[in-house]
């Protein structure tokens, strides 16, 4: 390889490597790019750990073969010091370590996948059932994704709150989760992996928050001109915490049964990301939304201007851009007082 060669190639590296740090400059709803290392709860943490482990066994593989490609290509480069044998075809060593050493790793990748899978599963995570949670049941959270909002349901405590989640810690959580147009994920960075939201019907999540914060949750499936603010906070309290918010919001006055969720599901793009609690609900709202979109009675489209000049003056008349207002606990900042941000 040339010197010309080489200047090219460290160009390319140069060039993707600014590629790669002006990525991170985009605007996103993880403000944390090393929000991986802060898991919180035994989901994520297991989650991190099985990433770790298979991200170090496929390296067992990977980085030998790119330091042996490379040294390949050097030694037997013309003018290098490797020397040509046209007898030679054969080597028990080499077969032994090209055939013995991936199969120890698919070995190795297999039992580890199929630990990880049941210690994470969405519906019985068995890494959950290890968990001191003092005989507490768990609390049963009902989540609807519309477009482009989300709507979180207490049915024990009856009482709903749109794009927030408010939950407490060392608790464990049970979701239930449907979308009433398209295919959504619910995902919150550093506490629980992603599950779909598939329209008309049910999946479940399970999860446990141990430390208070304020972490962010989303969709990943794009699903139309409002996805980029279809955003929400999570906010994980201590439990005397959550007790005293859910006291409040009993007291809020809003009412969420089926003539107000189906103005409620209508097409909005909520780019203040807006929320609102409600006291007064429908204890079979959750049902009822699957019922009516597989029958059909439960469907919007989208109005045209939605999908025209998104920063448009008529844009910011129409939707806003302004904050969303008060917190759970009667604060004005996105997370409860004295609460760290992981």
């Amino acid at each position: 390889m040339n010197k010309g060669n080489l200047a090219h190639a460290a160009k390319l590296c140069l060039g993707l490597g600014v590629l790669i740090v002006l990525a991170g400059c985009s605007q996103s709803p993880v403000q944390d790019p090393f929000w991986f290392l802060h898991p919180n709860g035994p989901i994520a943490r297991a989650s991190i750990f099985y990433l770790v482990v298979d991200v170090l066994l496929l390296s067992v593989v990977i980085v030998p073969a790119t330091a042996l490609v490379i040294w390949t290509f050097w030694r037997y480069r013309r003018g290098g010091s490797g020397k040509y044998d046209p007898t030679y075809n054969h080597s028990i060593p080499i077969e032994v370590i090209v055939w013995g050493v991936p199969l120890l790793v698919v070995v190795a990748l297999s039992y580890y996948s199929y630990h990880g899978a049941r210690d994470v599963a969405p519906y019985n995570p068995e890494v959950l059932e290890s968990v001191d949670d003092n005989g507490q049941a768990p609390l049963h959270i009902q989540v609807i994704a519309t477009d482009w909002q989300w709507l979180f349901i207490y049915p024990d405590q009856h009482i709903a709150m749109s794009n927030r989640l408010v939950v407490p810690t060392n608790r464990k959580i049970a979701l239930d989760l449907t979308s009433v147009s398209v295919t959504n994920d619910f995902y919150v960075l550093k506490v629980v992996n992603q599950i779909y939201m598939m329209p008309g019907m049910r999946t479940k999540q399970h999860f446990l928050v141990e430390r208070p914060g304020t972490y962010q949750g989303f969709s990943t499936e794009f699903s139309g001109p409002g996805f980029s603010w279809m955003n929400y906070k999570m906010l994980s309290v201590p439990p005397n915490v959550f007790d005293q918010w859910v006291r409040r919001a009993r007291l809020s006055g809003n009412r969420m049964e089926w003539k107000q969720f189906k103005q409620f599901a209508e097409p909005t793009i909520n780019t203040g990301n807006q929320w609102s609690l409600y006291s007064d609900i429908d204890n079979d709202l959750f049902t009822h939304v699957i019922h009516a979109v597989n029958d059909g009675t439960l469907k919007y489209t989208w109005p045209a201007r939605f999908s025209e000049d998104m920063t448009s003056a008529e844009f910011e008349r129409e939707f806003g851009t302004g904050d969303a207002g008060a917190n759970p606990d009667g604060t004005t900042a996105d997370a409860p007082q004295n609460i760290p941000d992981r």
